[in-house]
């Protein structure tokens, strides 16, 4: 086991210890999940873990900061952050007042009356964004992915059938008796939605928050009605990343066989 894989065990065994650390160990209070309330304009690091290795660890109130937080398999992170576009504008965590809820966080947008819901599935390596709102309106998502800023180290394939984006680092597709870990990460939103390979100007100043590895492969552009699904999910190969949607879809009883947006074309946009 070598000494980057030593330091990332130890921080999870740390902060598992840490209950303003880690939403998972905030047990019920009497019937009720006992919650903790962060208000608008502050942040609090906070960790999900699906139990078997891929762990979730970010900031509620704003992009995640340190190198150790995104979305990770032990060593490998696949995920710095990501960003929500609501009718083009950024939807900013600074402006959200934050429940953590035992294995979920909440962040509330009174302002504009809208709801991003964060969580992992224990048994499946998968983050689960869900957005509520009250008023329809076209939205993006820009995934961060993390370990080079250059387009020449991914592998980068939307696949309409699976209506799916795969990333993977081309580095790590080459595989050896060390590397144990899965390197696809897949990118799913219900309703479906459609790839646009360009990047957000205003998020270029974005990475120096984060790391200068960053990626940004472009933003999956979506409508709103009044719910939407975006998954990150971990595969070995692109085969299993499907599987583990499919197998998320069935626990949401989600399927793609449902009618289609009558606004289709604003997701061009």
């Amino acid at each position: 086991m070598n000494l980057q894989r030593v330091i990332v065990l130890l921080m999870v065994l740390c902060l598992s210890f840490n209950q303003n650390l880690f939403a998972q160990t905030v047990y019920p209070a009497s019937n009720d999940k006992k919650m903790i309330i962060i208000p608008e304009g502050q942040s609090r690091t906070f960790m999900f873990t699906n139990q078997t290795g891929v762990f979730y660890y970010g900031e509620t109130g704003m992009l995640n900061t340190s190198q150790y937080q995104g979305l990770s398999y032990l060593t490998h992170k696949f995920l710095e952050d990501y960003i929500l576009e609501l009718g083009g504008i950024e939807l900013l965590r600074v402006k959200a007042e934050v429940h953590l809820i035992g294995d979920r966080i909440i962040r509330y947008f009174n302002d504009i009356s809208v709801e991003e819901e964060v969580s992992m599935a224990d048994s499946l390596p998968i983050l689960t964004i869900k957005i509520r709102a009250k008023h329809k309106t076209p939205m993006s998502i820009s995934p961060l992915i993390s370990g080079s800023d250059k387009k020449q180290d991914f592998v980068i394939d939307w696949i309409p059938a699976d209506k799916m984006l795969y990333i993977a680092r081309k580095n790590h597709l080459v595989r050896n008796d060390e590397n144990n870990y899965p390197v696809w990460l897949g990118i799913c939103t219900y309703p479906e939605g459609k790839y646009l390979a360009t990047g957000s100007e205003s998020l270029t100043n974005k990475s120096q928050l984060i790391s200068q590895n960053v990626f940004y492969p472009g933003k999956i552009n979506m409508y709103l009605e009044t719910e939407t699904f975006i998954f990150f999910i971990i595969g070995d190969s692109k085969e299993q990343t499907l599987e583990n949607r499919n197998r998320m879809f069935k626990i949401f009883n989600i399927n793609f066989t449902k009618p289609k947006s009558q606004i289709e074309g604003i997701r061009q946009t």
